[in-house]
């Protein structure tokens, strides 16, 4: 066997200073990079700007306000003991505001965006038979339609969402 004397030690003090200028413009280049596209990405997240300089949500936010709304307004009209005349005569005014000017106590006051008014109208097919009738079991319950407008209205971020429901909700069939 043959050994190899001439190998020498290799003595690794650190980077020279071309590595070390290479190295800091690299890590500038990507924490820049970096910055710049997480700047741009954030700027589709940021509430927009109306004409009266009011910071006010974006629409996800007033859909899925105006969607929990809606929850309670159904859940309140389809009792049965809310009567039919009743629920007729809101369909004559659209509201933004649902609790005083329908008397919904389950809202808040702030329930509805203050760009939107909320209607409801029977259906013109299906109208709600009267209490004797539905008790009976001749009767048929009643579909009507919970809907928003935008006041302003429809654009970009602000359009209309729909919710059609059943009441009295013991007389409705799945």
């Amino acid at each position: 066997m043959k050994y190899n004397v001439n190998l020498k030690k290799i003595n690794n003090v650190g980077m020279t200073f071309p590595e070390l200028v290479l190295a800091f413009l690299m890590l500038t280049a990507f924490t820049t990079i970096t910055v710049m596209v997480t700047q741009f990405t954030a700027n589709f997240f940021q509430p927009q700007n109306i004409e009266d300089k009011e910071l006010r949500y974006d629409w996800l936010n007033d859909n899925s306000q105006i969607n929990k709304a809606f929850d309670s307004i159904i859940e309140f009209l389809s009792q049965p003991g809310i009567d039919k005349n009743t629920v007729l005569d809101l369909s004559q005014k659209c509201t933004s505001l649902p609790k005083t000017e329908w008397g919904i106590p389950t809202l808040s006051s702030k329930a509805i965006p203050t760009s939107y008014k909320i209607c409801i109208k029977p259906s013109t097919s299906l109208s709600e038979s009267n209490y004797p009738e539905l008790a009976n079991g001749d009767g048929k319950a009643g579909i009507y339609i919970l809907y928003s407008k935008p006041v302003g209205g429809v654009t970009v971020n602000a359009f209309p969402i729909r919710r059609i429901f059943c009441r009295p909700k013991p007389f409705c069939k799945p």
